[in-house]
């Protein structure tokens, strides 16, 4: 039994070599670089493909050895990646943050527990202090016992004598009363004095501990500051996780298509070569074979793989700057690109088209035929309206039916069949780059200077395309005085490149004020068109209507003299009946 050899690419794995971008479309050319064919039949496949794409749009080119590619069969399929393998930055969850919040709370308790060294160094001398001060007191104690016993003993031998002390007696009761009580006395400054220092020192302690409590309430504030600054940028990190997971799951498709390709090589046949450039190969990762490579001899083959995809594309919009003092204006194009497949077309050449359909997407627009229209004299005297309006509808029903047979070649897939997150809007939204333009037939192309990468997001990217110079401004007022009461100023503006201006969105700003946004219709090179930028305030429009004469009464008043000696007099009045 004949063995396959099979290879299988991931498509995120391939190297894209090429991308044009139509206004609704795109055509991608990928590329597999060093395919290793062996004798026989091998089946290179490529999973992952968007599920936007064309089907019937897939080509394959081969070069570079004897091989024939006898099929390509096209299939959809679960998508069979994991999301959280693919993005494993995006599986952390908010439980895995308040446990890291928890273990900084628990340090955080530990370390308040901690005593400052100036309360530790009071604290220490304290407990000297009240060891000191408990064997003073105990001296003082025993002092005052001596005395006690001292007297206890002189009492007990007068009541025990009768004899009253005399000379030697009375002199050594008096020097063991003195030297006891110095020796108290001594002992009772020793214990006041330390006393005083043991006062001294929880005085201290109250103040340091004071202190202490100040700073650690300060480090707690710190310390609750950097932790609510900490759990607002968690949260704010975690609210961003969830943007992304949600952006890239708008894009993450519930199943995607594959493409096998069946590939017969023949060692023996001579290969043929094709010159190809080195801008047209570029390295590619890889493959997975699941034969072991131990058939010889074996072939180097190059593929590429080109298809038409939706969801994608691009769309011209302008920034117009008038100046009415020096006639003159300046656009800036920029064009919107879209991307809104599965796919991601990193570092690959990028061209706009403006052509309507791309290379493979317009071949059931086929020629319209004109039916045989029939017509025939009515009898004479007899009404033709009724006969009028059936040959109307007629011509009516067969345009309506022409545009219905167009309108049903287009099948728009739903995108919520597609994708994970149908919840998708493209929002019309710079570094300034010179990039090629050229006009080929009906249709006219720009190229990036640079390598582009083109993401798959919900938001369209603005790219500078070129800024242009156009001179001999004209501006003109046109005035309807009936209906308003201005001007509307209208600049007229020859487009002097070489290139046709595409119909799209434009800003508008005159005289460094900015007046709107309003669509550019399309002109080509040579050709004029014009703006309506408004009605200008500095003009005063006034409508006069032509009729007969009206008569007017006009009522006036004269003052009326109350004093003999003041009369009023009129002049000038005549009254006319």
């Amino acid at each position: 039994m004949e063995t396959v050899n099979r290879v299988e690419y991931r498509v995120r794995d391939l190297n894209t070599r090429s991308v044009i971008l139509f206004p609704k479309q795109a055509q991608v050319v990928r590329e597999m670089t060093a395919v290793n064919l062996k004798p026989g039949t091998n089946e290179v496949t490529v999973i992952g493909l968007s599920p936007t794409i064309e089907q019937d749009s897939i080509k394959v080119e081969s070069n570079g050895s004897s091989a024939i590619i006898t099929n390509i069969a096209v299939k959809s399929s679960p998508n069979p990646d994991i999301f959280e393998e693919i993005y494993p930055e995006l599986g952390r969850n908010q439980s895995d943050c308040d446990g890291d919040n928890e273990s900084e709370s628990d340090s955080d308790f530990n370390s308040g527990q901690e005593q400052s060294p100036e309360v530790s160094d009071v604290q220490r001398r304290l407990r000297e202090i009240r060891d000191e001060l408990e064997m003073a007191t105990e001296s003082v104690d025993s002092a005052t016992s001596c005395l006690d016993l001292l007297e206890s003993y002189a009492t007990a031998q007068r009541e025990n004598f009768s004899t009253p002390y005399l000379g030697e007696e009375v002199e050594t009761y008096e020097s063991l009363r003195h030297q006891l009580f110095v020796e108290r006395v001594k002992r009772e400054k020793v214990r006041s004095g330390l006393r005083e220092q043991l006062d001294k020192l929880q005085r201290q302690q109250v103040k340091e501990k004071a202190k202490e409590q100040k700073a650690k309430k300060k480090v707690r504030q710190e310390r609750e500051q950097k932790k609510s600054l900490k759990r607002k940028r968690d949260q704010e990190r975690h609210e961003e996780q969830g943007r992304v997971r949600r952006e890239r799951e708008n894009f993450w498709p519930r199943y995607c298509y594959s493409v096998c390709i069946t590939i017969e090589y023949d060692c023996n046949t001579q290969p043929f070569s094709r010159s190809i450039s080195e801008a047209d190969t570029m390295q590619a990762s890889s493959p997975m074979s699941t034969e072991a490579d131990t058939v010889a001899p074996s072939s180097i083959c190059d593929l590429a793989l080109s298809y038409v995809t939706s969801s994608a594309g691009w769309a011209p919009i302008y920034d117009l700057q008038l100046s009415t003092t020096d006639s003159t204006a300046i656009l800036f194009f920029n064009a919107q690109l879209i991307n809104t497949t599965s796919e991601t077309w990193s570092n690959c050449k990028v061209v706009l088209s403006s052509a309507t359909q791309a290379l493979f997407g317009g071949l059931d627009n086929v020629t319209p035929t004109l039916k045989t229209w029939k017509i025939k004299l009515s009898p004479k005297g007899s009404s033709d309206k009724q006969n009028q309006l059936l040959t109307d509808l007629a011509k009516s029903r067969q345009y309506i039916d022409w545009m219905a047979f167009k309108k049903s070649n287009i099948v728009n897939k739903p995108r919520g069949e597609m994708f994970m997150n149908a919840d998708l809007h493209n929002s019309a939204l710079g570094e300034f780059e010179e990039s090629l333009i050229a006009e080929t037939g009906s249709a006219t192309s720009y190229d990036f200077p640079d390598l582009k990468t083109l993401l798959p997001r919900s938001t369209s990217s603005k790219h500078r395309m070129a800024r242009l110079t156009l001179p001999d401004v004209k501006f003109s007022y046109i005035a309807v005085a009936k209906y308003r009461a201005g001007a509307n100023l209208k600049a007229t503006i020859m487009n002097t490149s070489k290139n046709a201006f595409l119909q799209g969105p434009v800003g508008l700003t005159l005289d460094g004020r900015f007046l709107g946004h309003t669509v550019l219709p399309h002109c080509s090179a040579g050709c004029v068109f014009s703006l309506d930028l408004g009605v200008d305030p500095a003009i005063k429009m006034i409508y006069a209507l032509a009729g007969k004469p009206v008569p007017i009464l006009v009522r006036d008043q004269i003052p009326v003299s109350e004093d003999d000696r003041l009369t009023v007099k009129v002049y000038g009045y005549n009254r006319k009946a």
